[in-house]
């Protein structure tokens, strides 16, 4: 019988089994770099967003690049274990790869509901799982499973969609705890949604724990750290996973206590509480963190009086070998994938879907939104941000302003604007969330109305909405610094706020009132829900959404509700002025849908 270059096998003699295939190293590189290449490039679109957001949010998701490390390690620690006897590749793993092609599909094209990062990456999960049983059969995939599962719970990004209400309960958990640790000890403070404020004398010094605050990427830490030290210091199940779920409470307790660290540095000076610092202090905290972490490992292996091992000798190092050729395998495995992949771009391009977003720029800044809007004018400078609330905000293109009406009884006004684009599955900052967390309390669930912005000077134009098939509406607009007067879209469909009350938690006789809408892919909508509809419409190449919101506090008595009707008027008067502004600085939508529509004929 002839054998495959590169594998030499041993006499079969009566028992099948007996044989033995033990490639050449180069086979081995060779078989591997290919499926390896095979592998990337046929689920391009998920590892190219997973280091697409690690390099942008290095501080959340950097680990990713560390975590199939590490995974290589725990082979590596099988290494005697899986060479002991050879293995047996299963021609079952193609199946499984195809699963795994199929699932990836779905996560790609639909239906809609399924498509996401995660349903692809289940899709990678079940490809790699073929992969291993295809080559190294049912024993070496039990041998090899934990590192397999480990890569893709700590080395999958998640979406902020799934993120954002864990970050949410973890921001509540510091602030109470830092707050009660710190009543313990003796201070005055007060805590009102997720801002702790402490008291010295007539001064006062307010902590917000933001979501950078919030321990989540502490948490991460600990749990990837943990099951890594649960997997190579402990023998048993029941022993690991204790140590694994142990590790929960201490990241969150010294999250509490780094929280409760800058709460008390902010007596001394603001500057403690952000930027380097801020970072430092998070570091410092990670020792006695860890430390106490391999405490509770000794304490776990204690619990077990685990026998001593014995070891017969130095065991030989043997090379890889197989009870069957894995070429004709890899080959299989890369037709496979080919034919996957051939079979993904057709339904991509049959259903008209892009897996990754192009980012759209700004025709104008949005600085050029005039201080001036009608009777309103800008008071005061804008707002400006520390670096941890931006990277809460999650970008640094918007402006935030104080405007005052030439009538001094009516209330002033404060305009928040912020844009985004190139994001694949975003969750806007909404009031409900973010001033729950600066101590105001919601009264109402919110209230969509419609704004009357005057729009008896606006003109049917040419151009159409490719989603709805609505035509566009037009107005002049004159930049306010050169004069130049041009035409622009409005957004399509109706001008309506989602307005919401919110108590004063500190004064109830306060009522401060926060409005809301979004202009996204040249339509606009009240709902943070319905962003994602316009916005990430799989079917656009492109993706924008810019948020506008204002606010504005007002003194009431008893169950008095006027307020709300001066807020709506003064909303319509300044909506009035800014939409058609904004409209200049977004991009034209009208333009990007036929560019894109030209670029796809």
């Amino acid at each position: 019988m002839s054998t495959l270059t590169g594998e030499r096998h041993a006499p079969p003699g009566d028992d099948l089994q007996s044989r033995e295939y033990v490639p050449s190293p180069t086979i081995l590189w060779m078989c591997g770099l290919s499926i390896l290449i095979t592998l990337c490039l046929s689920f391009w679109t998920f590892f190219n967003m997973q280091v697409r957001l690690a390099i942008a949010e290095p501080s959340d998701w950097g680990h990713i690049f560390v975590v199939p490390l590490i995974a290589i390690w725990f082979i590596l620690l099988k290494k005697d274990e899986i060479t002991a006897r050879p293995l047996s590749p299963s021609w079952a793993g193609l199946g499984f790869i195809a699963l795994g092609i199929l699932i990836f599909t779905i996560g790609s094209i639909g239906p809609k509901q399924l498509i996401h990062h995660l349903v692809r990456a289940g899709g990678v999960f079940w490809a790699v799982f073929g992969l291993l049983v295809l080559f190294t059969g049912w024993r070496g995939l039990r041998l090899m499973s934990f590192p397999l599962f480990y890569t893709f719970v700590f080395g999958v990004v998640i979406t902020k969609r799934i993120m954002t209400p864990i970050t949410n309960d973890l921001q509540d958990i510091s602030a109470r705890g830092a707050w009660f640790c710190l009543r313990i000890m003796g201070f005055d403070v007060d805590l009102a949604g997720n801002t702790l404020t402490l008291h010295q004398g007539v001064e006062s010094f307010p902590l917000n724990v933001a979501e950078a605050c919030s321990g989540m990427r502490m948490l991460v830490a600990f749990l990837a750290l943990g099951t890594a030290m649960a997997y190579v210091g402990l023998s048993r199940s029941w022993q690991r996973i204790l140590l694994v779920l142990l590790g929960i409470p201490v990241a969150i307790f010294v999250n509490v206590l780094r929280v409760m660290t800058l709460g008390l540095l902010a007596r001394y000076d603001v500057d403690f509480v952000s930027g380097d610092f801020h970072t430092f202090v998070g570091l410092v905290w990670l020792i006695p963190a860890f430390l106490v972490f391999i405490l509770l490992m000794w304490v776990v292996r204690k619990l077990v009086l685990e026998a001593p091992v014995e070891h017969s000798g130095t065991e030989e190092s043997r090379s890889l070998r197989f009870t069957a050729p894995i070429i004709p395998r890899a080959i299989a495995a890369i037709l496979v994938f080919f034919l996957g992949a051939v079979t993904l771009r057709a339904a991509v391009v049959q259903y008209g879907v892009f897996l990754e977003k192009k980012t759209v720029p700004m025709r104008a800044s949005l600085d050029t939104v005039p201080p001036e809007l009608g009777a309103w004018s800008q008071f005061g400078k804008e707002a400006d941000y520390s670096d941890a609330i931006q990277e809460s905000l999650g970008t640094n293109l918007f402006i935030d302003r104080n405007y005052l009406h030439e009538d001094e009884s009516i209330v002033g006004m404060s305009v928040h604007v912020a844009y985004y684009t190139g994001a694949i599955d975003d969750v806007p900052h909404i009031p409900e969330r973010c001033w729950y967390a600066s101590g105001l309390n919601q009264m109402t669930d919110g209230e969509v109305y419609a704004l009357e912005v005057g729009q008896g000077d606006w003109s049917a134009g040419t151009q159409v909405n490719g989603a709805t098939g609505e035509p566009y509406v037009t107005r002049e607009v004159a930049h306010p610094i050169t004069g130049q007067v041009q035409m622009v879209n409005m957004p399509v469909g109706d001008i309506e706020i989602r307005v919401i009350v919110f108590e004063n938690a500190k004064d109830p006789s306060i009522r401060t009132v926060g409005g809301y809408f979004f202009v996204a892919n040249g339509r606009i909508t009240p709902s943070s829900f319905g962003v994602r509809n316009l916005a990430f419409d799989w079917t656009e190449e492109y993706a924008y959404y810019c948020k506008v919101q204002f606010s504005a506090s007002y003194k009431v008595e008893g169950s008095d509700d006027s307020y709300l009707d001066e807020y709506k008027n003064s909303v319509e008067e300044m909506t009035r002025e800014l939409l058609p502004q904004l409209m200049r600085c977004l991009p034209d939508w009208s333009e990007i849908e036929n560019s894109s529509t030209e670029s796809t004929n």
